[in-house]
């Protein structure tokens, strides 16, 4: 008897089954993880990223996010993008990353189309600070290399850099012995992230993130509004480090804070899915359009306590 109910369910099921099945195959397949061409071990190496005549929507139904967009960075340029929500900031990294796959247009890295890059060989040489940093379950070493690359003295190097050493390390009584850590939340590379890096706050978190974009020395950093939700002197720490420690490195900076990007070599401004503006703060200003209009109206916001944009 059970048998028969057995079949007559596995019957009933089959139509079900069957829907998941067309579903599946109708789904757009992503692109390959590795690289049909032979990458080069150094690529990027200088980190020249140029957009050409990309146009980008989140569905054929809907439109163009980005329209017609091309520039080009020079060599380890540090590159600010602004503009008003909407405008399309965030979506130049979802087509750098290749999360996102043109309509038309193409992007190079160092003289290479991405698109004929593998998704793991393209997004794995890039390094990416976003605005809400993930951190997974673990402890501190697992979080900032993964795959167990680097040594401990490098890991530890790049910790001094990023300024994170007082969140795993205490300061040592004088009378303590020198050849053993005090540590304060944990037990140095050992200390425990929680799931989503609950145990540690928003600035805290970007900083870790900041630690790790240092230690595997990628020449294309991506700011996606990183310093969006903390705090000023936060966001001071982690401009100083930027400058200091990644001079070699292209810095695309999609920046909340106008204040961010103002030592930039050169700002693109974005609007409605187009760019709008390209050229040095100094110039942009001097051009009084949307960028000297951000800049005023920042200003104005600040005066009255108001967050800017």
């Amino acid at each position: 008897m059970s048998a028969a109910i057995s079949n007559s369910r596995l019957k009933s099921m089959l139509p079900i089954l069957a829907k998941y099945f067309v579903y599946a195959e109708s789904l757009e397949q992503e692109a390959p993880h590795h690289s049909e061409i032979s990458l080069p071990k150094s690529w990027p190496q200088d980190g020249r990223v140029a957009f050409k005549s990309l146009s980008m929507r989140y569905r054929d139904s809907l439109p163009m996010v980005l329209n017609g967009v091309t520039f080009s960075t020079d060599r380890f340029e540090k590159i600010g993008i602004v503009g008003r929500t909407g405008a399309g900031k965030s979506s130049l990294t979802l087509a750098l990353l290749r999360l996102i796959e043109p309509a038309s247009g193409y992007i190079t890295i160092d003289g290479i189309d991405i698109s004929t890059v593998g998704l793991y060989d393209l997004r794995s040489r890039i390094s990416m600070v976003p605005q809400d940093p993930m951190l997974l379950e673990g402890t501190i070493r697992d979080n900032l290399d993964p795959a167990y690359e680097y040594s401990d003295k490098e890991v530890l190097a790049a910790i001094e850099k990023s300024c994170i050493g007082d969140l795993l390390f205490s300061p040592k009584p004088a009378s303590a012995d020198a050849s053993v850590p005090d540590y304060k939340k944990g037990t140095g590379l050992d200390t425990w992230v929680e799931a989503d890096g609950s145990n540690f706050s928003i600035g805290q978190r970007q900083l870790i993130s900041l630690c790790r974009a240092l230690l595997w020395k990628r020449t294309i950093l991506v700011l996606d509004e990183a310093t969006a939700n903390i705090d000023s002197q936060s966001d001071k720490l982690i401009q100083s480090i930027i400058r200091k420690e990644f001079k070699n490195c292209t810095v695309l900076t999609i920046a909340h804070r106008l204040k961010t990007v103002m030592d930039s070599d050169r700002v693109l401004v974005m609007d409605q899915g187009k760019i709008a503006e390209f050229d040095t703060p100094s110039n942009l200003m001097a051009q009084q359009g949307i960028f000297a209009e951000l800049v005023e109206s920042t200003k104005f916001n600040e005066k009255q306590h108001m967050r800017p944009f």
